[in-house]
Formats: structure tokens, sequence, C-alpha cells
């Protein structure tokens, strides 16, 4: 198993206040009025973005709103996609304490995103696409491209989106719910559930979970900033 717990500072990119990696730039954070454009790759990496956007069916925005809770062993949060059989796609989000390795420390921490996306074996251009800071309390939104964690445009069907959040130690929300990427715009609202059901005394982190398919939107390309995250 790779150790995550120590990792280098990478470099993300913020266009308008929202976040995206470098080396995984379809997956946009933060909270845009429209969808802003990531940074081209480097040399021997797949297609920029705006490239791969022609032939992928278009864009998918998660939101959800967040309130921060004032205690610890919380506020841990990963945004994923599956297929309609609950396959693997790729992770939009990952709180970077838990994405660089803090599972180790602390090992209820986002289970079942982790054991979704294997997490443990996942590559450093991975880890690197998905881990974020922990977000500020407000609404947010993220998009995915419609590609797999390898890049590869995704074919039209129903994809199921979840959204994990630890509140207090082992005590958990998941949502989830299901989008229609086709020639046809979609959308829907997840349900949540509380692992366990008592976990719902612990607060309300996540709410408002829902997501939109917008056929055929390119990611718009557009100058970016680099900024270096922090822990």
């Amino acid at each position: 198993m790779p150790d995550r717990s120590i990792r280098l500072v990478v470099p993300i990119v913020v266009i308008s206040g929202v976040a995206a990696a470098a080396t995984g730039a379809e997956l946009l954070y933060g909270r845009p009025a429209t969808p802003p454009a990531a940074a081209a790759p480097a040399p021997g990496e797949p297609a920029a973005a705006e490239e791969r956007a022609a032939r992928t069916l278009g864009l998918v925005r998660v939101d959800y709103r967040l309130t921060r809770l004032p205690q610890h062993a919380s506020n841990q949060l990963a945004v994923w996609i599956e297929d309609e059989d609950g396959g693997y796609v790729r992770t939009l989000f990952a709180t970077s304490y838990t994405a660089n390795g803090g599972y180790v420390r602390r090992p209820m921490s986002l289970p079942l995103w982790r054991e979704k996306a294997s997490w443990e074996t996942a590559t450093e251009a991975e880890v690197q696409s998905a881990s974020r800071p922990a977000q500020e309390s407000g609404p947010h939104s993220l998009y995915w491209d419609g590609t797999d964690r390898n890049g590869r445009p995704v074919p039209a069907g129903t994809y199921v989106y979840r959204v994990e959040g630890n509140l207090l130690w082992e005590n958990r929300v998941l949502f989830t719910g299901t989008i229609t990427l086709g020639e046809a715009a979609d959308s829907s609202v997840a349900r949540a559930e509380y692992l366990p059901e008592a976990a719902r005394a612990e607060g309300e982190m996540v709410a408002d979970v829902r997501a939109a398919f917008l056929p055929g939107e390119p990611l718009d390309p557009s100058a970016v900033t680099t900024y270096t995250r922090g822990s």
C-alpha cells in the first residue's frame, strides 16, 4: 500500500474562485456561474480538456450545500461517479486529509469511497486531480466532463453520483442520485442515508445534493492562475 501520509505540495488551478487540478483539469470545484476551463496537460499526457470535450456527451454539474461541523474527526468529504452497475468511474472531489493518506491514521474516514475507488492503489496523478482542502460552508458545485479516471469519454447511459461525508468518527452521511447522459438534458435530486441511522444526531454537514446534465456543453477555455494548496 502506498504511504500517502506525507505528500509534497502540488499545484492546482484556480479560476474565478473555482479550483481544478492541473493534472485532471476536467474536474472543476467551487461555485462558478458558468463552466470554466482547465489547464493544458504536460507533454505525453492525454489530450487537453477542450479537445476531449468534443468527444464527450457534455457536462454534469453536482451541487450541494456544505455546513462545516465544529468538531474533530469530521468534515471529510468525497464526491464520485459510478456506472449504473456500481462500477467506479471517477472521483470529483476528496478532502486532502483523507485523499493523501489520512485513512491510515483514521480508517473510518470515507470508507465507502475508498473501497469503490480502490484509493490505496490510486496513481499520483489521480490523487492530485481529486485532492482538495476542506471547503468552507455554503453552496458548492462540481463539474464532470463525462470522462473516466483515465480520461476516456464514457458512453451514453445512466450514471450514479455519490457524496459521502464523515460527521463524527464512524458516523457518516451518504447521498446517492442518478443522472442520464445522452442527447437530452437531465436533472435529479439525491437521497440521503445516515450510517448508522443514529448519525443524524451529529449534525447536517451536507444537504441539497442534486445534479444536472448539460448535453454538448464543453469546458470554456480561459485564463487560469496557478495556486499551491496547503494541508
